[in-house]
């Protein structure tokens, strides 16, 4: 008998089970997103919809399975009477596909691979010098008054951390595809959220919160899908820096170190750190996956930017431009803002211009024993790169950050802020200042409030 046309039933049992795993597998794994570049609703109408996919595709194999064992085994007789009987090749078929499988979701599937580690520590900054080199790259989070580290490599396989800054939790959010991070309240109208990350739209990660049913977009920065679409997150601004230039700028730093456990996410972060290391990364000329739509050809689509987004404007500042001038100072959303950059140390911030009332101007200057600042020139005040003044009539002021996404690729800004304007030198007249422009928003009162 054929092991192919003994009967129609036992390969369009098997068709269906692969297919059931494949809609389930491709659209949210690494290896095989490009096969099938799906809408983002799609991706999310598949996702909720998973237990139906896995019910069939279970089912299936389970069928053919009991038809084949029966067809071999005398004792599984009346299993045959019931189901049938199949070709004793589709046992062995079955159970290698299944094996396959088996190891493609452990190994590859979004929602399995990118967990964040259980149990992780809180170090001191010399605690973490014995796990850090000086040149290593970490995100940088500053929250009432306590400074945090988190390395860009641990973190770059979960895709993010859960942890408590100054008594508040927060996701602090990576996606090495973009370069992308930030952070925000694990909360959502009072909830706490439970993240998971289940897939990437346009390089990016989407994250799912079983509790709610929301979903959320990372460089959006709102719920995308879900009972509070369009409902934005509270977010506060991460610096993509150096271990050793982080420790400088906030010396009682600690290091919130969670290495991989399992076999399974020391293999995964390897292939990360092996694979797509942002240094190589950037020196390509478009993104790791394929996109829906088209990259916008204003700038080197793996050009760093600062991204910046008040009140639904949209703006970006090229790291090309920051080296050139160090500071520039905008009004974005009509909020007047500047973005201070180190070239020395490549390092960046964006802050509110606004003080007690009026709004700053600022031009570079360079500090004293190598350090950098900027000055204001309605005070001749000096100010370090963490906005705070460290000479001059405003010593001991600090600016109040401005939420952003630091030291991210072009393509994934433009990509979901299409009418993002490009900022390359200063766009404020410092003549026509005044006490009117300085109202801040409220979500820059709720970061100035974390930073009290």
């Amino acid at each position: 008998m054929n092991l192919l046309t003994a009967s129609l039933l036992d390969p369009t049992l098997f068709v269906i089970g692969i297919a059931m795993f494949a809609v389930l597998f491709v659209p949210f794994s690494p290896m095989t997103i490009d096969l099938l570049t799906l809408p983002r609703h799609y991706q999310i109408g598949i996702y909720r919809r998973r237990h139906v996919f896995w019910a069939i595709g279970i089912a299936c194999f389970a069928l053919l399975l009991a038809r084949a064992a029966a067809a071999q085994l005398p004792a599984l007789g009346w299993v045959g009477s019931v189901v049938g009987f199949a070709h004793p090749g589709w046992f062995v078929v079955t159970v290698i596909t299944i094996a396959v499988l088996a190891v493609a979701f452990w190994s590859g599937y979004v929602p399995y691979v990118m967990t964040p580690p259980r149990n992780p520590k809180v170090l001191t900054a010399a605690e973490g010098d014995e796990f850090l080199k000086p040149d290593d790259v970490v995100l940088g989070f500053e929250y009432r008054g306590q400074a945090r580290a988190y390395p860009r490599d641990a973190i770059s396989r979960p895709h993010f951390y859960v942890d408590d800054v100054a008594d508040t939790r927060f996701v602090v959010s990576y996606c090495i595809l973009c370069n992308s991070a930030m952070a925000f309240r694990s909360e959502l109208g009072g909830r706490p959220l439970d993240l998971m990350s289940v897939t990437a739209f346009n390089n990016n990660i989407v994250y799912y919160d079983p509790v709610s049913g929301n979903f959320i977009q990372q460089l959006e920065g709102r719920v995308i899908d879900g009972p509070d679409a369009g409902t934005e997150l509270e977010l506060f601004p991460v610096t993509i820096t150096s271990w050793g230039e982080w420790r400088r700028l906030f010396p009682e730093t600690t290091l919130y170190y969670a290495p991989d456990q399992t076999l399974r996410d020391r293999i995964v972060s390897k292939m990360l750190q092996v694979m797509i290391p942002i240094h190589r990364l950037a020196r390509r000329s478009k993104p790791w996956h394929r996109i829906r739509g088209s990259l916008d050809p204003r700038l080197p689509a793996m050009s760093f930017v600062y991204g910046v987004r008040v009140h639904g404007e949209a703006c970006a500042y090229p790291e090309s431009a920051l080296r050139r001038s160090g500071v520039i100072n905008d009004t974005v959303g009509g909020e007047p803002i500047v973005v201070f950059f180190d070239d020395s140390k490549s390092v960046g911030q964006v802050f509110s211009r606004c003080l007690s009332g009026r709004a700053l101007h600022f031009v570079p200057e360079a500090g004293s024993e190598g350090s950098w600042a900027a000055r204001d020139r309605e005070t001749s005040s000096r100010w370090s790169v963490t906005g705070e003044a460290i000479a001059g009539p405003l010593q001991g002021n600090q600016l109040t950050p401005v939420p952003h996404v630091n030291r991210l690729f072009w393509f994934s800004w433009a990509l979901f802020n299409p009418y993002s304007h490009i900022v390359e030198g200063d766009q404020d007249n410092p003549g026509q200042q005044g006490g009117e422009r300085c109202q801040s928003s409220r979500r820059q009162a709720a970061v100035k409030e974390g930073h009290r």
